[in-house]
């Protein structure tokens, strides 16, 4: 089988907490970067949890596998999973030490005996809708929301939202692992990101002050920070 990507759409009752579901097959070896997703991940022998990155993650290439994902909404994950606060933080986690090894064995076996990504895919979601109990935090629901635009500012939300600064840093920590500063740092990087792909030509000037950043320089760092390159390597190398 070569190598393919195929993503869905999650069912509507888990569209709140998931964002997508996906399966690729790849041969890449490139590492992952912070995205502020939480990932359930079949690697095809292991069922564990990938927690919300904060620094890129070496990632080996494994052709021979189909790797089956539900991804949560930022700060939708927590709950669900039964992993809390700075745990979730660059975790890796086998889903032995969240739901018991009875558990992990029982749904590892089901998930091996799927005979497609989507069946498997499907199995997920049932995994997932099984732990659904209550809805994702709405105070960490709005800082994402409004961490999507250019113009917000981390500084002004915890007013906006009618919270105290304290309490918004605890709750963003519970559900996301971080508190909202360093949220709006992965979603400004993941905004460039995606400009950059759809603008190409453009300039990382230009680029730099459309994603928020305070200028060229400031782009620079935390390009570096959150992908180990300069953005023009990190663009090259894509």
């Amino acid at each position: 089988m070569g190598s393919f990507r195929v993503e869905w759409r999650p069912r509507e009752s888990l569209a709140r907490h998931v964002d997508c579901v996906w399966a690729e097959r790849s041969s890449r070896d490139e590492p992952l970067l912070p995205d502020a997703a939480v990932e359930l991940v079949w690697s095809g022998t292991g069922l564990f949890v990938r927690g919300a990155d904060t620094r890129p993650h070496a990632v080996g290439s494994f052709p021979e596998r189909t790797f089956v994902v539900v991804r949560f909404r930022p700060g939708a994950g927590a709950g669900v999973l039964g992993l809390h606060g700075t745990e979730l933080a660059d975790a890796r986690v086998g889903v032995s030490a969240l739901w018991g090894c009875g558990e992990m064995e029982r749904l590892e076996s089901r998930l091996a005996a799927c005979t497609s990504a989507a069946q498997a895919a499907e199995l997920l979601e049932d995994i997932v809708a099984a732990r659904v109990s209550e809805p994702p935090d709405p105070a960490v629901e709005a800082v994402v929301a409004a961490l999507r635009s250019p113009a917000a500012r981390v500084a002004a939300l915890a007013d906006r939202i009618g919270v105290s600064e304290r309490q918004l840093r605890r709750r963003c920590t519970a559900a996301l692992g971080y508190g909202p500063k360093t949220l709006g740092c992965i979603l400004r990087f993941q905004r460039f990101r995606a400009m950059a792909a759809a603008r190409t030509g453009v300039g990382l000037a230009e680029l730099a002050a459309e994603a928020g950043y305070a200028d060229q320089p400031h782009l620079t760092r935390e390009c570096v920070r959150f992908a180990g390159r300069t953005p023009g390597m990190l663009l090259a190398r894509r």
